[in-house]
């Protein structure tokens, strides 16, 4: 009797043993599972920031090389322009020369015609005079045909020495107006030298605050590097603009 009681409470336990290690296997498991599905959600959040992160690097370079595209289209439109002026002056200076030439020639012509008549003007007063003087009237036709010819002859000099002492006077004016041009030249190119000094000294403290016309075209913006050329262009202000006020 003892030793089948003895039995059934061994029995008894090991079913309570078999029953625990069974509950210690289930939460086990269950905790596995409970790892494993947190695991899972780290790799999925872990997985999406990284996606992100990646997506956002992508923006980024993708932002930039759109920045870069613009800058590069801007800087290539600034040339543009730059260059459409340079071309538009060089046309307008051209055209300019061709009128001033042409009105040169006209004034030329009409000197020209003016000197012509002047000097048969005087030819004729000239020859009227000398017939006067000599009374070729009363001589007789061989010897009026002598004096008119020396007549003619001392005339012809006479004008001769006018026309050269015109064309003296006149290479010593244009003598005197080169010299007076070439002290110009000196004076303003002194007067552009100190100016562009003044710039290369000041513009870059300055930068952002000038109005348009300091600079009076792309040969002083050569003065500076590509850095300051580039901020300068989109920063210039026009302070007679109400729209920058």
């Amino acid at each position: 009797m003892w030793k089948e009681s003895e039995q059934l409470q061994m029995a008894e336990e090991n079913r309570r043993i078999l029953e625990f290690a069974k509950q210690q296997q289930t939460r086990e498991s269950d905790r596995m599972a409970l790892r494993k599905e947190e695991e899972q959600r780290k790799d999925q959040v872990r997985n999406q920031l990284a996606s992100r992160l990646a997506q956002q690097n992508e923006d980024a370079a993708e932002l930039q090389q759109i920045r870069d595209e613009l800058a590069w289209e801007e800087e290539e439109e600034r040339n543009r322009l730059r260059e459409l002026a340079e071309q538009e002056k060089r046309i307008r200076t051209r055209l300019e020369l061709q009128e001033v030439e042409r009105q040169q020639l006209h004034i030329k012509a009409a000197k020209q015609q003016a000197e012509r008549e002047e000097d048969e003007k005087f030819r004729q007063e000239m020859l009227a005079k000398f017939a006067s003087d000599d009374k070729i009237e009363q001589m007789n036709a061989q010897k009026r045909r002598m004096k008119q010819l020396e007549h003619r002859r001392a005339v012809e000099a006479l004008i001769e020495d006018r026309r050269k002492q015109f064309e003296a006077e006149k290479a010593n004016e244009i003598r005197e107006i080169e010299e007076e041009n070439e002290r110009q030249r000196i004076r303003q190119k002194i007067i552009e030298e100190e100016r562009q000094k003044l710039l290369q000294e000041h513009a870059t403290k300055l930068l952002g605050f000038m109005p348009k016309g300091v600079f009076r075209d792309g040969q002083d913006l050569s003065l500076f590097d590509e850095e300051f050329r580039t901020n300068f262009e989109p920063k210039q202000v026009d302070y007679f603009d109400e729209r920058n006020w």
